[in-house]
């Protein structure tokens, strides 16, 4: 009997006993903000990314465009003789406008897409097993313009898609999303011919 009222003086004691319950609260509440600001500096840096491939996608197309004129007009992602070297130029000034430097250990990889809707050609090169475009060229053939001299003709279309591996600590700690995304950040653009 004596145990018993010692056992419930002791459970009363712990109830009303509150001088350590203000530390951990704190404890409780500084882990969630921690995790809280973790979140939002891993989502920041994440549409850091996108924003800066965005602009890496849009330049590469608009260099792709400009082939024509660069190359004395024999040049073109219709002909065969834009090869693997072409790509590999393409990757390491992808590389350079991304990481700052071309020989950055860092990976990227570029897919070059072109879609001439008169002759139905169409023509991919790249890293294309490891960067998918959101939407195939071929599937974007309505995109195209009609030319202002011949109303029937229809414009050919260039799109670069450009990714990089996605590092974000959240899809890792969660199960099922890392499985569920991308493994890559990506950015498309397309651009008419000249």
């Amino acid at each position: 009997m004596n145990e018993t009222n010692s056992d419930t003086n002791l459970l009363r004691r712990f109830i009303r006993q509150q001088s350590g319950s203000v530390t951990i609260e704190f404890v409780f509440m500084l882990i969630l903000l921690i995790l809280i600001l973790a979140f939002m500096a891993d989502l920041a840096i994440l549409r850091s990314t996108a924003g800066r491939l965005d602009n890496i996608s849009y330049s590469l197309a608009n260099i792709l465009r400009e082939r024509t004129q660069l190359y004395k007009g024999n040049e073109n992602l219709a002909t065969e003789r834009v090869n693997n070297r072409d790509v590999t130029q393409f990757k390491a000034l992808a590389t350079r406008m991304a990481f700052g430097d071309k020989n950055s250990n860092k990976k990227i990889y570029v897919v070059l897409e072109y879609l001439a809707p008169e002759n139905s050609t169409y023509r991919i090169i790249g890293d294309t097993d490891k960067c998918k475009p959101y939407e195939a060229l071929q599937n974007l053939v309505n995109l195209s313009p009609r030319s202002e001299m011949n109303n029937s003709r229809k414009i050919p279309l260039y799109q670069v898609t450009v990714c990089v591996p996605n590092y974000s600590f959240f899809s890792t700690l969660v199960p099922g999303v890392a499985k569920n995304m991308d493994e890559t950040v990506r950015s498309s653009s397309i651009t008419v011919s000249r």
